[in-house]
């Protein structure tokens, strides 16, 4: 290996260093240094002649040729940093970083002329497709310097009248931007593809359109141009087309989402539920983008990661192929190997009441609400009905409460093991009566009564001790029907509600605690309500909510 050292001193070149400028001595009198290539030489000629005469170039002279690079180099008054790969590179290489010429050639091409002495580990220089390309210049363990751009190596270093060329160990490697990746997936990323690029907007550039007349109402008629945006992501500050972004994305083909999708339909149907095609859809999407570059250790160390959405990405259940990252200019890609859809985006909440007692038949009275020292006194409506937000489509709502009587006063004490139910009413005095049947998972327990109790309440959640409330507790407005307490229906806007009471509207209830139900298959739950110190004789109970939490995935 031929080695170049620049020393302060004066420098003798010879064999195939020759005829230096004072320009090319000031380059290279800058600083100590010893650049570790098999050979830096001087070649008084074009950018374009030499790459032409050198035979060992000959497969990227004719990459840059077809690509147009050759012409539009020789058509303009300009200096040049060139990045090539020579003949035996190119055949030893196994994998082209890109099918597309035009793009693989003017990944190679820079309008700026950066000597050897003026590149700095770190700095970016900017290509002609639009990219930048990560220029790193460390030390090995002899002292030499090691030049690469994007992590391929420089073996060779040629000064030219308009220019550099590095002569490259292989191809360099110029990922694309995040949005062009999304546009260049085949068709067995259609789906996803369709996902992104569907929520995309043509946008009339005024500035790069060019005024060609006027029209017969006086207005001015231009040779439009329009540029593409995609606003919905732009509105998460994730401008998906932007340079600057370094970011995380996740690419599920059509096969992991239509099965994503399947399983989720069945599980809806296992429990009979519904849930909207579009929230499925929307989360697929929505749950795949990050605003930082993940690697495989961040995926190993984090059991959740959030969207720029705000969506859950659990890391022990969701597959991702984190050994194959796909490098982009603005960040980091991975394919999804397998995905699900969480039990809690298939679930919002569920939500339901006591009213339903007073419909049912006896059996089915003793079998949803089996009770100890507890007497059915009548279901009553307490507030009219009423809606927060009219404008919104929301329903109204009545508070409907369910109030009984202690059987014996003395006791002062009652038990109701409630398992909730979905009713139905058909007509003509028929309904229908099933108890809920809820998945596995983490869930928060919310329940509703009436301000002002007047007791304590023990609840249990399949017989096991949740949370005792106090009367004291429920003197508040947090247990008092659902205009307390935590979470509002989906949708729900507070912002944009019109009622005075719109905070009151349609809450889950005060939170007892998080509850668990085991097993691998939905079923149906108990919740225990047990009436402590009950002194004046009589209970009232309005709803019961289950809303799943982050673990119920």
């Amino acid at each position: 290996m031929n080695i170049l050292r620049k020393i302060f001193s004066a420098i003798i070149l010879s064999g195939c260093l020759v005829a230096c400028t004072d320009s090319w001595d000031s380059h290279f009198s800058q600083q100590e240094e010893v650049i570790d290539n098999s050979e830096i030489s001087v070649a008084q000629t074009t950018a374009t002649d030499y790459l032409k005469s050198e035979k060992s170039l000959s497969s990227m002279y004719a990459l840059f040729e077809e690509a147009g690079v050759v012409k539009t180099m020789d058509e303009r008054d300009q200096v040049y940093t060139i990045l090539v790969a020579d003949n035996e590179a190119i055949a030893a290489d196994t994998s082209t970083p890109t099918d597309d010429k035009d793009y693989l050639a003017k990944s190679h091409v820079s309008d700026v002329s950066l000597s050897p002495a003026n590149l700095t580990d770190g700095q970016r220089v900017l290509m002609w497709n639009g990219k930048y390309l990560n220029v790193s210049k460390i030390k090995d363990e002899n002292g030499h310097i090691i030049i690469a751009f994007n992590g391929t190596k420089v073996k060779k270093i040629v000064k030219v009248n308009n220019g550099f060329i590095y002569i490259l160990k292989s191809y360099v490697s110029s990922p694309k931007s995040m949005y062009e990746m999304i546009e260049d997936l085949g068709s067995d990323y259609s789906m996803f593809r369709e996902m992104i690029m569907s929520r995309n907007k043509k946008v009339f550039d005024k500035n790069a359109s060019m005024p060609i007349g006027v029209d017969n109402t006086g207005s001015t008629v231009y040779d439009s141009v329009f540029v593409v945006t995609n606003p919905y992501f732009v509105a998460k500050k994730f401008d998906l087309m932007s340079e600057s972004l370094m970011a995380t994305m996740l690419i599920p083909s059509n096969e992991v989402i239509t099965e994503a999708l399947n399983a989720a339909k069945q599980s809806l149907k296992e429990w009979n539920m519904t849930r909207a095609d579009s929230v499925l859809e929307n989360w697929i999407f929505q749950a795949v983008f990050f605003n930082q570059k993940y690697t495989k250790l961040d995926f190993a160390n984090n059991i959740d990661i959030t969207s720029v959405f705000d969506k859950q990405w659990r890391t022990t259940i969701q597959q991702v192929d984190v050994e194959h990252p796909v490098q982009m200019s603005n960040g980091v890609a991975y394919h999804i190997t397998w995905m699900k859809i969480p039990t809690n985006v298939l679930i919002y909440r569920l939500k339901d009441y006591f009213k339903w007692y007073e419909y049912l038949s006896a059996d089915d009275k003793a079998s949803y609400f089996a009770s100890e020292n507890l007497v059915f006194e009548k279901c009553e409506t307490k507030v009219t009905a009423w809606s927060g937000w009219p404008a919104g489509g929301f329903p109204e709502i009545e508070n409907r409460v369910l109030r009984y009587k202690l059987e014996n006063t003395a006791v002062q004490e009652y038990t109701l093991n409630f398992t909730p139910l979905k009713y139905k009413a058909n007509g003509a005095g028929s309904y229908t009566a099933a108890p809920y049947m809820i998945p596995p998972g983490e869930y928060d327990l919310c329940l509703g009564f009436e301000q002002k109790l007047g007791h304590d309440v023990e609840i249990s959640f399949d017989k096991d001790y949740v949370s005792t409330i106090t009367a004291s507790q429920l003197t508040s407005t947090t247990f008092h029907y659902d205009r307390g307490g935590q979470g509002y229906p989906e949708g729900y806007d507070l912002s944009k509600a019109t009622n005075s009471k719109k905070s009151n509207y349609d809450r889950d209830g005060g939170k007892i605690g998080e509850v668990t139900i085991s097993g691998t298959q939905a079923r149906s739950i108990l919740i225990t309500l047990k009436g402590k110190k009950v002194t004046n004789g009589k209970t009232c109970f309005h709803h019961w909510c289950l809303r799943p939490t982050k673990n119920c995935y």
